[in-house]
């Protein structure tokens, strides 16, 4: 927020109209007044940096070859040094200015404004525009004290209302910590100086030792500060070598976090080549456990059905093996057979020899065919002979007294009987 350009006024106000006592008061006081107010952190940041700033042994120079302002603050206690009829010097009412608290109702921990007015008259003009337009916040509990909010006192700068006083009152902050709290001068709503009873003549006595130890406390000061501004400048020197050490420093080290930089870059990179790589070996070591696994499956499977086949070749084999067994013994049952029919043919031929002398051919054709029955069958093929097994020792009605019964040849006691005749195949 801008605040009014009203100092130049105030100091024509003052140059003429302001008596002896506020020659060596009040212009101190507006000069801290008005220092404070560019110092204030509400106005800093507002208001642009225009003189370059010098170092800290040319402010003590600067500070040494200037005279020190050691002025009091407080008009009370400069008028005690000075003769009574000197402090009762005053003008008429509303010519000097009128200072006042302005407490922040808010932020009650925080330091009170200063407001500044031209006069006790501007100053009851503008608490009664505050008492029209703000009269919730606004308290005037004695004539220089005033609780507002810190909102409202911004406000009213910038309000219309109070266009006609823009430039008879302003107000500062204390917020800043490397200046004292300042003391307000004390005044009635009228805007005379309330000084204190005159002291008796018999009771006052000249403040020149006072005076005589400050000065010399100032002067011991002023020579402390000469000796110390070669040490300040020897510092001042160390401070920039330092300083200048500390940029190379700084400069190498720039140039040694680049080389990390690139260095980490390039680890980066090889760090996410050798990711790439353990990824693509995982995944050929994934395929090749999977194919691993597939021929596995694949062996097993065929282990089993050759086992499988084994197992059933081994029933055949087995089988077989019972089969040629039976065969076998089948056959060797044939041989007996066969062994038995041959030595009963080579005896029933000797009988028959004796017999086919006596009989004749034609009887014995007729015998002969008449012992064969029933015939034997036709299978579709050229029969060759029948083996049958003839048991001559059952008697019978034939002309020799005896009948030659056809037994078949499975009728043998053996374990495994052929179920047809034995038919022999060309």
């Amino acid at each position: 927020m801008s605040r009014p350009q009203s100092m130049p006024d105030f100091t024509a106000l003052m140059d003429s109209s302001k008596s002896l006592f506020e020659q060596t008061t009040t212009s101190n006081f507006e000069r801290r007044i008005h220092s404070r107010r560019q110092t204030s952190p509400e106005r800093r940041t507002q208001q642009t940096r225009k003189k370059p700033s010098i170092s800290l042994a040319a402010g003590l120079m600067m500070n040494t070859e200037s005279p020190l302002v050691t002025g009091s603050m407080s008009p009370r206690k400069g008028s005690g040094s000075r003769p009574p009829e000197e402090g009762r010097v005053e003008t008429e009412e509303g010519d000097t200015l009128f200072y006042a608290y302005a407490k922040r109702s808010d932020y009650p921990s925080s330091p009170p404004y200063i407001l500044t007015f031209a006069s006790a008259a501007v100053c009851s003009q503008w608490w009664h525009l505050v008492q029209q337009n703000y009269p919730s916040s606004a308290r005037r509990p004695s004539p220089q004290f005033f609780i507002m909010r810190s909102e409202d006192i911004e406000l009213i700068q910038d309000d219309l209302k109070f266009f006609d006083l823009r430039n008879k009152w302003f107000y500062s902050s204390q917020d800043s910590p490397t200046c004292p709290p300042v003391v307000l001068p004390i005044q009635h709503s009228n805007g005379t100086l309330a000084l204190p009873p005159s002291p008796l003549p018999s009771e006052e006595k000249p403040n020149t030792s006072a005076l005589d130890s400050l000065a010399e406390s100032l002067t011991r000061l002023a020579n402390i500060v000469e000796t110390n501004a070669e040490q300040v400048h020897a510092l001042s020197v160390a401070q920039s070598t330092g300083l200048q050490a500390m940029q190379e420093i700084n400069e190498s080290n720039s140039i040694q976090i680049k080389a990390i930089s690139a260095s980490q870059l390039k680890l980066q990179s090889l760090v996410d080549q050798n990711a790439s790589h353990y990824i693509a070996l995982s995944n050929k070591h994934f395929e090749s456990q999977e194919s691993t696994r597939q021929a596995q499956e694949h062996s097993q499977k065929a282990q089993d059905e050759a086992k499988n086949l084994l197992t059933s070749t081994l029933s055949h084999v087995n089988s077989l093996a019972k089969a040629q067994s039976d065969l076998a013994q089948t056959c060797q049952s044939m041989m007996q057979s066969f062994e038995s029919f041959t030595h009963n043919n080579h005896s029933m031929v000797g009988s028959d020899a004796a017999s086919s002398h006596s009989l004749g051919s034609t009887t014995s054709s007729g015998v002969l065919a008449s012992r064969i029955s029933p015939p034997p069958r036709k299978l579709n093929r050229r029969v060759k002979g029948v083996w049958y097994e003839y048991d001559n020792s059952v008697p019978g009605t034939t002309g020799t007294g005896t009948t030659m019964v056809r037994k078949r040849a499975d009728s043998v006691g053996v374990e495994t009987p052929p179920k047809s005749p034995v038919v022999f195949k060309s």
